[in-house]
């Protein structure tokens, strides 16, 4: 199974490159798949019900796609969704591994030759490249720290520890991916020539850019968590540089500082080794 994996923070545009790679024919994308199973309405105190689809359904188990999917796992594993844990890190040579099962069930439901996962979380992409039943390929999104930093404040408060988070899931993605092929995508790029930065990405894997990705909206979609995005029904490119009005000049300067590194050692948008 072939995995495009979409590695990252919140907020920095990773919703859309997942839907905007969605929309080529070869690819489907599963989401944030480590969400599934919450999104299933399994495990989570807060919700006892599944969320809508993006596709329409008013559940993902009333989603054609991923109802096909849990049937797919009861008959190739003897387990339901119900039964798969995605955040289960642990053994990676065994074939039944939850992730592995579930990757091979939605290749084989959609059948398309790649799969993205856009969970984002170093830790998780790590243990899918352990997995001798994954071809993994790392999409490692990045923005403007002042834009990302500033975006997540305004949902959940708090300053400085987004400094800090930012350079630490950063390095942990560029310690994970040090000697990976993978594919490093600015967000800003993504919003200006999106039809350069995807076609950036598809090279490396044999692929070519397709017109129909930016009508990303217009696809078939099924993502799994993600932002509001996923339920537009236009497919609008906005750059969102609202930082420059919202931080102050100290907070920008904090920024600044406090990302040094990344913004000395992140390199720009395109395939590198």
């Amino acid at each position: 199974m072939r995995v495009i994996y979409i590695a990252g923070t919140s907020h920095s545009g990773s919703t859309l490159l997942d839907l905007m790679l969605n929309a080529h024919p070869a690819i489907f994308s599963a989401g944030e798949v480590l969400k599934l199973n919450r999104q299933l309405g399994i495990n989570h105190p807060r919700k006892q019900t599944s969320v809508p689809c993006s596709c329409g359904a008013p559940s993902l188990w009333q989603c054609p796609v991923w109802s096909r999917v849990d049937t797919r796992t009861r008959e190739t594993a003897g387990k339901s969704l119900t039964d798969l844990d995605m955040l289960d890190y642990g053994e990676t040579g065994a074939a039944q591994a939850p992730n592995a099962v579930v990757f091979k069930a939605i290749a084989e439901v959609t059948g398309k030759a790649f799969v993205v996962d856009s969970s984002k979380l170093p830790k998780r992409l790590a243990y899918l490249m352990r997995l001798p039943e994954l071809d993994v390929y790392p999409v490692h999104i990045v923005r403007d720290p002042k834009g990302q930093i500033n975006s997540v404040t305004r949902k959940h408060g708090g300053f400085l520890q987004h400094i800090f988070r930012y350079e630490l899931i950063h390095e942990q993605i560029r310690r994970t991916l040090k000697s990976v092929p993978h594919s490093v995508v600015h967000y800003e790029d993504l919003v200006r020539d999106p039809a350069a930065t995807l076609a950036s990405i598809l090279q490396p894997l044999g692929l070519t850019f397709d017109p129909r990705q930016l009508a990303w909206a217009e696809a078939e979609k099924h993502e799994v968590a993600g932002n509001h995005v996923r339920f537009d029904a236009k497919s609008e490119l906005v750059l969102d540089e609202g930082w420059k009005k919202s931080l102050s000049p100290l907070r920008q300067r904090a920024i600044d500082l406090g990302t040094l590194l990344s913004r000395q050692t992140l390199p720009k948008t395109g395939a590198v080794r």
